[in-house]
């Protein structure tokens, strides 16, 4: 189990997250949590003013205290913006690792090389974009205003996000990637690859 927390994640919350965590039952990922472990309420002191006042104090078996002031620190430490990708990276590392299922792999290494790239992305300078401009078959790729785009015949063209190692997936055909095979340079073939594991290949026509 993955839970996920920020510093806004308080109270009970935060009693969730510390608990799992102290039981080993769960990894902790994003930030350390408010720090709020005391119930109370409201007293009223005067006629105008009124005070929070604590009335109990949570105590943990395992840590024989709580988490009040200090919060619950995570297991991975990241920005709570990227906490949910981390995590999903984590599970699928991990499912990778267990599963023996050559189809149920192909599948988790599928979302986890997807996901990788959109996490860290890849810059390829304008040299390196214009080695796999060509025809390829059916297929165009070509490059308008440093950005590269593939085409099917008469198709819709859609833009090609850099995976490395010659590998491009796209945000508009989730289940589709392309890979060029290149030689000293120049790019002689590209290979579609599927989700379910199926591939084609196009030699360069140009």
């Amino acid at each position: 189990m993955y839970v996920l927390t920020s510093n806004r994640t308080f109270s009970a919350a935060e009693e969730f997250s510390y608990n799992l965590k102290n039981l080993e039952r769960a990894t902790l990922v994003g930030e350390t949590t408010g720090g709020g472990a005391h119930p109370g309420g409201p007293l009223i002191a005067t006629d105008r003013y009124q005070v929070w006042v604590p009335t109990g104090r949570a105590i943990n078996p395992i840590t024989n205290t709580n988490w009040e002031g200090t919060g619950v620190s995570p297991h991975v430490a990241v920005p709570q913006a990227e906490a949910l990708d981390r995590a999903y990276l984590m599970a699928l590392e991990k499912l990778m690792a267990e599963n023996q299922d050559p189809t149920a792999q192909a599948a988790y290494q599928w979302l986890f090389e997807g996901l990788q790239a959109e996490h860290s992305p890849v810059t390829l300078a304008a040299a390196a974009l214009r080695q796999y401009v060509g025809s390829y078959g059916p297929r165009q790729v070509t490059l308008e205003q440093d950005q590269l785009y593939y085409q099917r015949g008469a198709g819709e063209k859609h833009a090609m996000i850099p995976m490395g190692n010659h590998r491009f997936m796209f945000a508009t055909i989730p289940y589709f990637r392309i890979e060029f095979e290149v030689n000293e340079g120049v790019a002689g073939a590209i290979v579609g690859h599927y989700n379910n594991g199926r591939t084609d290949k196009n030699e360069r026509g140009d």
